[in-house]
């Protein structure tokens, strides 16, 4: 497979925000944890899971910051995070925003593929302009469009984001059992 760009025209990445943003969670954890180590004697479940914690942060930082983008070339749309998924653009039907996926791409088999980096709010269907969002997708179904020989949807915008109350609620569940299981471990 060829090489994935870094940047250029049609590469989108997180945005800056997003990315300090990573930072400082990662930087607040680790200080977190150490400052709780260097308290006291922790037990030894507790400093495993920090430790694990501790490992999984630093070793995901390089991809968030680094690595993480979505590059649309003449023929593909690469997703690019731990691994590279690529997606025929003649394929892909439909773009949605769907809660904790990011921009989701619906391909012509009913599948789905996501990028978490770029993302709507629950109201930015709302808004006068287009966000990164909407531009990102307008471009790759324009070019899909094209790709399949279409008349391509030039004034594209993204749909509402649906789902968003049950995500919450399933999140809620979802750390509630963890701190659960965690606590009494």
């Amino acid at each position: 497979m060829s090489e994935v760009r870094r940047h250029g025209v049609n590469v989108w990445r997180p945005s800056v925000r997003a990315r300090l943003s990573w930072v400082l969670l990662v930087t607040v954890f680790l200080v977190g944890t150490t400052s709780l180590a260097m308290s006291g004697p922790l037990p030894t479940k507790d400093g495993l899971l920090f430790a694990c914690a501790d490992i999984a942060f630093i070793s995901l930082s390089p991809v968030v910051l680094f690595r993480w983008r979505m590059v649309l070339g003449s023929d593909v749309v690469s997703l690019v995070f731990l691994r590279v998924r690529r997606i025929e653009l003649r394929r892909i039907v439909e773009a949605k925003v769907v809660p904790r996926e990011g921009l989701t791409f619906v391909l012509d088999d009913g599948s789905t593929e996501s990028f978490g980096a770029l993302g709507n709010t629950a109201w930015a269907h709302r808004r006068a302009t287009a966000s990164r969002a909407d531009l990102a997708a307008r471009a790759v179904l324009v070019a899909a469009a094209e790709a399949r020989g279409e008349e391509p949807p030039l004034a594209y915008r993204l749909p509402p984001i649906k789902g968003l109350k049950r995500a919450a609620v399933e999140d809620g569940i979802w750390a509630l059992v963890v701190g659960l299981i965690v606590g009494n471990w």
